[in-house]
Formats: structure tokens, C-alpha cells, sequence
């Protein structure tokens, strides 16, 4: 096994273990508005960003069989899309720090199944560090940075069916790989302020619990989201947490996927009697597909209004839309002319 550098090595051993003492009583989200979620509520309007090792393989759900070698960008360019998202007026990002095929954007040296973890960009065909590189592009054109990781991978953690990722109980192993992942992220990379973690289902409500304290005792300002964008918000009460059954919980943020609120989003939440402040978003995209592919194109200036007006300015949420950088690591002139379209009929709007 590898040993790690100093002072990194050192840094990530006091974190991890300052993560494995048990608290006296878990962290949760705020009972009324605070700063903090005020704050997050007042961005509005995001970047979704996905790239990584679907973006090269084409397979959404990439079951994470190929050489870590199949990543390979040739530039990639996260001061472009960070510059990207603010010409068009968005004032946070998040990017796929790992999705489900397990491949990491950054060189992770956690020690997992008895040796360092080496599925990520130190073992692939460029080594671009693109979680530092999309970090200091947010600071450098005021972008808040956030971070999309995956509470399952199909490499390390494969579920055969959705009935088992029902279930909700990570194995103890790939649980540790998650909690010493994401503690690596917080140490490496302070500047990220929002943690999206994505199907939240597979875990346990212990195990959501335990990230969800984790990561706000390290940085108590964090916003930390657990996915339910599966939910029918079409219910008659809206997206709650009630009707979600505890499959988000906890969470700073209730959220949608694809299908709109369509109604005014009520953040004076309650879960099994308690009251919390919880903030809205919607995630979308501004094609077809979530990564790139040869063949997306953008909706109509009208549609992606739309999924902006119904979220921001009907259901006061924040709209988070996502855009896929291409295998040139760059954003293509087809969605930046989208995007600023929208960015024109918004404007108009307002005016």
C-alpha cells in the first residue's frame, strides 16, 4: 500500500478520526430559518454539472467494468463552465464528484478492500485534479461550489434490482468507503458549501443519519441534500417530508426530478412531530440526457422558462439545470446559446 504525503495523510487520519467517534446526539436540520438555509434559498439558480466516466462510455447507469483509462478528456475545462454558469446568471454549481459507475474526479487515498482506492483520475488516461480545478474556478468568478457523490456504485457496491436498493442498508464496507470519501472531499476541498448525495434510498436511516451529522460537525454552514427526486410532488400535500417516509431523511432540502412542483413550496416541514425549515429545489435538464451525448440538443427557450418559472419564481425553490461537458472537457456552443436564451427571456421577464 501506498503511503499517503504529508501533511494530506496526516490531515484526512484526524479527520477520519475525529468521523468515527460517536456523537452524543446527531446534528439535524434547522427547526426555523437561518442564515445558513436563507442563504442557500437566495442562490435560486444552478449548474447542474455531469461528467466523468459515463460521458465516455455513454451508459448512464455504467456499471463501472471499464479501465479507468476509458476516462480520458482531452482539456478538460471547469473555469469554463464555472464562467459559463455565471454569464448566464447562476449563482451556485454542483458537479459529479463520483456517479454510479464508481470513477472518482479527484485522486482519492482511502483505503478501501485492504489497498488504496484507484478507480478515480490518478489511474485514468488524464489526471487533471477536476475537483480542485472546478473548486477555484467557483472562487475565482463567485460561484458557490457544490459536490454530487453517489451512495451507490455499481463497481464497488452493485445492487441487482431496485427491490434490494430498497431495502436501505449500505455493507459495512462500502458504508466506510462513502464516510472516508466524503471526509476526504471536506478536508481537500473547504471551499465546497453543498453536498448532494444521490440515492439516499440504499442507505439505512442510521447510515443517512451518520453522513448527514458527519459532514455538518466538520463545517456546520454545509447545506447537505439527500436526493428524493423521485417523489410524487403531484400529491395533493405537495412534496413533504411526511409523504416521503423518511426516504430522504435527513435532509436541508426537499427536492424534484424532471416533474415540477407546480405549486408553492411550503418549508415549514414536520418529521415524526418535530418542525424544521427546509429549502426546495428542482433538478432538470436543458436537453435530454443527463451526460453528453453526440445527439442532445437543448429544449425550447419556452420549456426551459417554463421548468425556471414554476420553480423559482411559483414555487420559490432554487432550479438546478443541468448541462453535461462533452469529451473535449469543455461546454459545446449548442448549450451555451441555450443558456443564454434562457438567461435573455428571464431577464425580460423581470424587466
Amino acid at each position: 500500500m501506498r503511503s499517503l504525503p504529508i501533511p494530506t495523510a496526516m490531515l484526512l487520519c484526524l479527520a477520519l478520526h475525529a468521523a468515527a467517534e460517536p456523537p452524543a446526539k446527531r446534528l439535524l436540520p434547522d427547526a426555523k430559518e437561518t442564515p445558513r438555509i436563507q442563504a442557500w434559498r437566495n442562490l435560486h439558480y444552478g449548474m447542474f454539472l455531469h461528467f466523468g466516466m459515463t460521458t465516455f462510455t455513454g451508459i448512464e447507469r455504467d456499471p463501472g467494468n471499464q479501465p479507468s483509462t476509458t476516462y480520458a478528456p482531452e482539456n478538460p475545462d471547469p473555469d469554463q463552465w464555472v464562467r459559463v454558469a455565471r454569464d448566464a446568471g447562476m449563482k451556485y454549481a454542483v458537479l459529479t464528484s463520483k456517479h454510479v459507475s464508481g470513477h472518482c474526479l479527484w485522486d482519492s487515498k482511502v483505503t478501501f478492500r485492504g489497498k488504496e482506492f484507484d478507480y478515480d483520475v490518478a489511474t485514468s488516461s488524464n489526471k487533471t485534479d477536476v475537483i480542485r480545478a472546478f473548486a477555484d474556478a467557483c472562487g475565482k468568478h463567485g460561484v458557490l461550489p457544490g459536490l454530487y457523490y453517489c451512495l451507490i456504485d455499481y463497481r464497488n457496491n452493485p445492487l441487482p434490482d431496485d427491490k434490494q436498493q430498497a431495502n436501505g442498508l449500505l455493507p459495512d464496507d462500502f458504508f466506510h468507503l462513502a464516510k472516508d470519501q466524503l471526509t476526504e472531499l471536506s478536508v481537500k476541498y473547504p471551499e465546497i458549501r453543498y453536498y448532494w448525495l444521490d440515492i439516499p434510498s440504499a442507505a439505512s436511516a442510521e447510515q443517512r443519519a451518520e453522513l448527514y451529522d458527519m459532514l455538518r460537525r466538520r463545517d456546520p454552514g454545509l447545506v447537505v441534500l439527500f436526493n428524493y427526486g423521485m417523489a410524487d410532488q403531484r400529491k395533493p400535500d405537495g412534496l413533504t417530508v411526511e409523504t416521503s417516509k423518511g426516504a430522504s431523511w435527513p435532509t436541508d432540502i426537499l427536492n424534484s426530478e424532471r416533474e415540477t412542483l407546480h405549486k408553492p413550496f411550503n418549508p415549514e416541514q414536520s418529521w415524526q412531530g418535530s418542525p424544521y425549515f427546509l429549502g426546495y429545489e428542482h433538478c432538470d435538464v436543458i436537453g435530454e440526457h443527463w451526460f453528453w451525448t453526440s445527439n442532445d440538443k437543448a429544449r425550447s427557450t419556452d420549456k426551459l422558462f417554463e421548468l425556471y418559472d414554476e420553480t423559482v419564481n411559483k414555487a420559490g425553490g432554487n432550479l438546478l439545470l443541468d448541462v453535461g461537458p462533452g469529451r473535449d472537457g469543455k461546454l459545446h456552443d449548442w448549450q451555451i446559446e441555450a443558456l443564454m436564451k434562457l438567461k435573455a427571456m428571464i431577464k425580460a421577464e423581470i424587466q
